[in-house]
């Protein structure tokens, strides 16, 4: 007895000094205040685009120079090993995203460069603890914690980044107009040849025309143009169409022709005049403010823009261009003097070869894309210029530098096109030979966008395209309420059971206390880990204490408590039994132990399982409930019964009582001569919840297994939930809950909505239509945006289901 005594003795002061060591690193570091843990962070990010940090990186300039920023890296290398916070008790942003690949990559090559790609970004962004990772076959999950930024963040994440240098290919100095270019002129034929009455159409004296304003209707044989824009004061709409109805059967020679303007069939795409006439010429202002050259090409954004549109993506107007090998490619819109413009040029598609009567000819070596960047630096200004515009200095690879060199040398007069996703960001004229392996991007950036590019592109562009499956943001505060409540419910529950113990088992009931407190401090030493070991180069285990998980240490305070209670109550039984108390204890511990073990491994296979099938906070409530079911069994059979039978040992054998309160003194219950009953009892209630799960269509389900969006919203004006929720469904969101926020801070009333409808610019667009406004922080309050997919929801049910099946079969 004695042996076994000393070796739970010695076992339990072992893994309390090793949780004690493992806790000190996570206690001296939130500790600090906020601010100073911040200024630690940004500290060690002196390249970093976040514009909180650099805002305080500036501060700590300005305060003490490098001095006090060295002081405060010093101050971050405190923060290894410590407890690591999830989202919802941190802030910041869930990304769930379904991989589609691009080019030839499997989705399985392209999982994995975008995995890479994307923490480059992140990285450079200068976002702490980031995680990217693979969830299944082609889904990526991005945790962004404490991002302060997130529309920021999500557009770094997301976007493509296919930067590519082109030659110009129109308009040229041999082919400065529209008409002049092949291309253009076969479209404007093609164009011709679909309406060949517009002539006589255009000399109609019932309206007046411009390029660009014609029409196409067809009925059976009849090809037509209605002007729509420009009426005469004297015609209706409905005279037009008549009068241009009986001109056209007269045309065709038709004798009667039975139309209205219902039964006119009008067709989306806006055909007649010239192609060409929709482009116009950039005067020397509107060339200044789009950066262009004078001459160039531009189109005037709205009605010819949209035409513009419309007519190139005619499939024969596509085929068209890509037998030429070229496209058409645009700049960032500008508003001026003269209206809203943007810039247009003809590129070829396939850099590698020539376009129109060139075609034929193969230049392998005019392939330049952002895969042969070896650096990206920002700058401001230049020396010979006014201009204090920050720029991009790009460096390339050798073979980059090589093809510069060649593209350069061959095309001296012409011009060269730098493009981003599509979009022109610069064109600039070759005047010689360009050695040294580097250029400059210029575009018109502010500081910021100049930044976001530079760390894009030097991250390098993503191999697939990011369909967005689900999205969580929250804000910062709204996760250090969600800890000042966890910690207080912790601690309000701990004070509970701990007083009912000590009331009802006395001298077992403080020992009980004492095994909750070692509980406790396991569970948080093992979610430290690696504590101090972290400065040998040691790796945790990826653990972070979430709200479901702080759910999962109550939950475990409970079954330490469970197992305390079957011991005593044995060793009672005991006692009751006439055995001294040395006896009792060793009898009511090994008794209680197979039941004690029986529901905890029960317990720890629905962990597992939740493990297994859950994601995000479901797998956080998993890692601290299995810890906590493994530390309370140890802290139970090991630690509370070392405390029991060492006071047991130093005390007369009927000295110690286990409390003397009892609600049930009585213990046998006839439970078989009772069968019947129950099994009548039982019936009655299954078949009660059948119905009732018929009568409702089954079970009420959330977002989380539809799919919908949920979001935190102020109203200036207080107003019910119930009138809020039929005004937002009348508008059109489908399955809206409302729920009021009683400790909103702010001016007017806030609420949760919640609502299946799953594309969130809809929603915000018919919240804010309602006076409904997203929460923020200049509010006083907490914002929170979440967003699921159908698909996630549909895969959560099937896990779900899953994960219920295989705990039951388990545990049976």
């Amino acid at each position: 007895m004695k042996k076994s005594t000393n070796w739970r003795m010695w076992s339990s002061l072992g893994v309390f000094v090793v949780a004690l060591v493992m806790i000190w690193p996570t206690f001296k570091w939130f500790s600090l205040p906020l601010i100073e843990r911040d200024r630690a962070e940004a500290s060690v990010q002196p390249e970093t685009d976040n514009p909180y940090f650099r805002q305080l990186l500036t501060e700590m300039q300005e305060e003490g120079g490098e001095e006090l920023i060295e002081q405060y890296r010093e101050l971050f290398s405190k923060s290894e090993g410590t407890l690591k916070l999830g989202l919802d008790l941190q802030g910041g942003m869930y990304l769930a995203y379904t991989v589609h690949p691009v080019a030839d990559l499997s989705v399985d090559e392209a999982l994995d460069q975008a995995v890479e790609i994307i923490r480059n970004r992140i990285d450079e962004f200068g976002v702490s603890e980031p995680s990217i990772t693979r969830q299944g076959e082609d889904r990526l999950v991005v945790l962004l914690p404490g991002v302060r930024d997130p529309a920021r963040a999500r557009a770094i994440v997301e976007r493509q980044a296919l930067l590519e240098f082109k030659v110009v290919a129109f308009p040229d100095e041999e082919h400065p107009s529209p008409e002049a270019a092949p291309v253009i002129r076969e479209i404007d034929i093609f164009l011709a040849e679909q309406a060949p009455l517009e002539t006589e159409i255009l000399e109609s004296d019932d309206v007046v025309l411009s390029s660009g304003e014609i029409l196409a209707a067809n009925q059976e044989d009849i090809s037509s143009a209605i002007p729509v824009e420009q009426l005469t004061e004297e015609a209706t709409g409905e005279e037009i169409y008549t009068d241009l109805i009986a001109d056209l059967a007269d045309e065709a020679e038709i004798d009667t022709v039975e139309m209205t303007t219902e039964s006119l069939e009008v067709p989306e795409l806006a055909v007649g005049g010239q192609f060409s006439e929709l482009f116009g010429f950039a005067s020397e202002d509107i060339a200044m403010t789009l950066r262009i050259t004078p001459g160039d090409w531009i189109i005037e954004e709205g009605e010819n823009l949209d035409q513009f549109n419309d007519i190139i993506n005619i499939p024969e107007i596509s085929r068209i261009l890509v037998d030429h090998n070229l496209e058409f490619v645009f700049g960032k819109s500008s508003s001026t003097s003269e209206g809203v413009y943007v810039n247009v040029l003809l590129v070829p598609i396939d850099v590698t070869r020539g376009w129109d009567s060139q075609t034929g000819l193969e230049k392998p070596h005019y392939s330049l894309t952002g895969a042969n960047l070896t650096d990206v630096r920002v700058r401001m200004g230049s020396g010979t210029s006014l201009d204090n515009n920050p720029y991009l200095i790009l460096q390339f690879d050798s073979d980059g530098s090589r093809n510069w060199e060649q593209i350069t040398s061959e095309n001296i007069d012409e011009r060269v096109s730098i493009i981003l996703d599509g979009t022109i960001y610069s064109v600039a004229r070759i005047r010689e030979r360009i050695a040294g392996g580097g250029t400059r991007l210029t575009g018109g950036f502010s500081l910021e966008e100049a930044r976001d590019l530079r760390l894009i592109l030097k991250a390098g562009s993503l191999p697939a395209r990011l369909e967005i499956a689900e999205e969580q943001t929250i804000g910062p505060s709204l996760g250090q309420k969600s800890i000042r409540r966890g910690i207080i419910a912790g601690i309000l529950g701990l004070a509970i059971i701990g007083l009912f113990m000590i009331i009802y088992y006395g001298i077992g009931g403080v020992i009980t206390n004492a095994v909750l407190i070692f509980d406790l401090l396991i569970l948080i030493a093992v979610l430290s880990f690696p504590g101090p070991l972290a400065g040998f180069g040691i790796t945790g285990l990826g653990a972070r204490l979430t709200l479901p998980g702080i759910a999962g240490i109550i939950l475990t305070i409970g079954m330490a408590v469970d197992a305390s209670v079957l011991i005593y109550e044995r060793i009672r039984e005991e006692k009751r039994a006439g055995k001294s108390l040395r006896n009792a204890v060793e009898s009511g511990y090994d008794r209680a132990f197979v039941t004690i073990l029986d529901s905890n491994i029960t317990t720890l296979i629905t962990a597992l399982v939740l493990y297994r099938f859950g994601t995000g906070p479901i797998r956080g409530f998993a890692v601290t409930l299995s810890v906590g079911i493994l530390a309370s069994m140890f802290c139970s059979l090991v630690f509370g019964r070392m405390v029991l039978t060492f006071i047991a040992r130093h005390r007369k054998t009927k000295g110690l009582s286990i409390g003397k309160l009892a609600v049930l003194r009585k213990s046998f219950f006839k439970v078989v001569s009772n069968r019947k009953k129950a099994y009548l009892i039982s019936t009655v209630v299954i078949l009660v919840g059948i119905l009732g799960f018929a009568v409702n269509n089954g079970f009420k389900l959330a977002i989380d297994f539809t799919g919908g969006v949920e979001t935190s919203v102020v109203r200036t004006q207080s107003v019910s939930v119930e009138e809020i929720k039929v005004q937002l469904e009348d508008a059109g969101l489908k399955s809206v809950q409302v729920q009021s926020l009683v400790d909103y801070q702010g001016d007017g009333a806030a609420y949760i909505v919640r609502t299946s409808t799953s594309d969130k610019d809809q929603v915000n667009l018919i919240l804010v239509d309602h006076q409904l406004i997203p929460m923020e922080e200049e509010q006083q309050g907490s914002s929170y945006i979440r967003q699921i997919g159908p698909r996630v929801g549909a895969e959560l049910r099937d896990k779900a289901t899953k994960a219920m099946i295989m705990a039951m079969i388990f545990i049976v």
